[in-house]
């Protein structure tokens, strides 16, 4: 019975100290996750608000706190030069109820041009800002795209977003795109 009684007494403090071992592990691994949730925060506040944060912007309430989101609504402008003298231009207007408008216009060397208008769905989340497109405008008619077409779908890496300028970045084609804020008076060249 004694040994019984000490096998069993040195099994309950082998579960212990596994226990023990196990909440050990478990806090310490929660402790690195902070560390790296901690440290990739920086690099997104780095990303989208530039290096450092004022002492104005960490004593903002909540309430008065600017989001990503936040700065995105607006009217924006962008241009592109293309192959062989041609030129892209487009505005995209970001609504606060997650809708956008994309106007392009690819003008030809010679000053002609054709438009194509998008609408669809934008969020930001993190470091990332995504686009859904859902149509496109023709005139007065709404043209609803396919949106199981795996290429509506665009998610961008937020290189630079301020008041004034947003880069951005596609995740596949690596293509980068460079837009500043305009008025919401302002049109696209004729």
């Amino acid at each position: 019975m004694r040994k019984y009684r000490a096998a069993r007494a040195r099994a309950h403090a082998a579960k212990v100290d596994s226990k023990r071992q196990g909440l050990l592990l478990g806090a310490v691994i929660t402790i690195l996750a902070c560390l790296v949730l901690a440290a990739w925060s920086q690099q997104v506040n780095a990303a989208i608000r530039g290096p450092a944060t004022t002492d104005s912007e960490a004593m903002l309430s909540d309430d008065e706190a600017v989001t990503p989101r936040d700065v995105l609504v607006g009217r924006w402008y962008g241009e592109q030069q293309r192959a062989g003298g041609k030129m892209k231009r487009w505005t995209v207007e970001t609504f606060p109820d997650g809708v956008f408008l994309i106007t392009f216009r690819f003008y030809e060397p010679d000053g002609d041009f054709r438009e194509q208008i998008e609408v669809g769905e934008w969020a930001v989340s993190g470091p990332v800002y995504f686009l859904s497109t859902k149509g496109w405008i023709d005139g007065d008619t709404l043209l609803e795209a396919d949106t199981t077409s795996p290429e509506l779908y665009d998610a961008y890496r937020i290189i630079r977003l301020d008041p004034e300028v947003f880069e951005y970045e596609h995740f596949v084609s690596g293509n980068r795109y460079r837009v500043h804020r305009v008025s919401s008076s302002f049109a696209l060249p004729e």
